[in-house]
Parts: C-alpha cells; sequence; structure tokens
C-alpha cells in the first residue's frame, strides 16, 4: 500500500467535497425548490408524499455528511497543510475564522448539532421539524461559501486543487 501525503490527501477530500457540496445543493433544491423559509404547513406537505420523505431524509443525510466531512477531515487536513497545528475541533474552527476562511465558528458547532437532530432524532411533529429544516437550509449556503473559500485558497496558496485534475 503507498502512503499518501497530507497534500494528496487534502486533493481527495476536496474532490470528495466538491461532489457533497453538488448533490446537497440539488436535494436542497428538489426539496425546496429555492425557498428556505419552511413553517409546519410546508413540512406536513413535504411529509404527505413519499417522494417528500425521500428529499428530506436525502437533505439530512447529505448535510451531516458534507458537514461531518468538512469538520473532521478537511479541515484538520487543511490546517496540517498550511502548517498549523490541528486540535479539537472548536479550536479547529476557530483557527480558520482568525484567518478568514470561514465566516462563523460558532455556527459550526450550531450545524454539528443540528446535524445530530436531523441525522439521529426522528422528529414527528412538524412544528419541531419546521425550524431545524429551516436553519439547515440556510446553513447549507454557509457551508457552501466557507468550504469554497477553503478550497479557493488551497489551490491559490497552497497549490492543492482537487485531485481529478
Amino acid at each position: 500500500m503507498t502512503a499518501t501525503t497530507p497534500q494528496q490527501r487534502l486533493a481527495r477530500l476536496i474532490d470528495l467535497v466538491d461532489r457533497e457540496d453538488e448533490h446537497l445543493l440539488a436535494v436542497r433544491e428538489r426539496l425546496l425548490e429555492g425557498d428556505c423559509t419552511v413553517d409546519p404547513e410546508r413540512v406536513q406537505g413535504i411529509l404527505a408524499t413519499d417522494t417528500g420523505v425521500d428529499r428530506l431524509e436525502s437533505f439530512g443525510a447529505k448535510f451531516g455528511r458534507m458537514q461531518d466531512t468538512i469538520m473532521d477531515k478537511l479541515v484538520p487536513t487543511f490546517l496540517a497543510c498550511a502548517g498549523e497545528n490541528t486540535g479539537p475541533a472548536i479550536d479547529n474552527l476557530s483557527r480558520l475564522e482568525k484567518l478568514a476562511l470561514i465566516q462563523d465558528a460558532d455556527a459550526w458547532l450550531q450545524m454539528r448539532q443540528l446535524r445530530n437532530r436531523l441525522v439521529h432524532e426522528y422528529m414527528e411533529r412538524p412544528a419541531d421539524l419546521a425550524p431545524a429544516l429551516q436553519r439547515a437550509c440556510r446553513f447549507t449556503d454557509q457551508m457552501h461559501a466557507d468550504y469554497h473559500a477553503l478550497r479557493t485558497y488551497a489551490q491559490d496558496h497552497l497549490k492543492i486543487g482537487p485531485a481529478s485534475l
């Protein structure tokens, strides 16, 4: 087995998150049709069809997967390639925020908590699901923007791009 360098790992992770980002944005569009305003009535409409339920479950899974990949894999690898020390997730995120590579470290921790709710809790009441889904929809934009800032920095300053290039 060939050992991979941190730079090769980062390139592969960029490739992976590119796909995750594309899929998350696409399923969000199919689920919410460009409108992050979600109330209990809208949730009831989503839950009224098998297609809506499938899209909701797919959105939650893809939201959680991308958030996990970025926080648990991409960020530590990115920091290592940039010559920074890595540590607990909050320290890593705070370091990126200080470097102006992400907008808000606390928001990422909120995303993690929301991801846990969407993935691990079965919210039966539309009144509980509506605000969680609305927040996840909006966090998707922040996750997308922050990821692209990291990706651009990796390409421009670390000379690391997707493995497929």
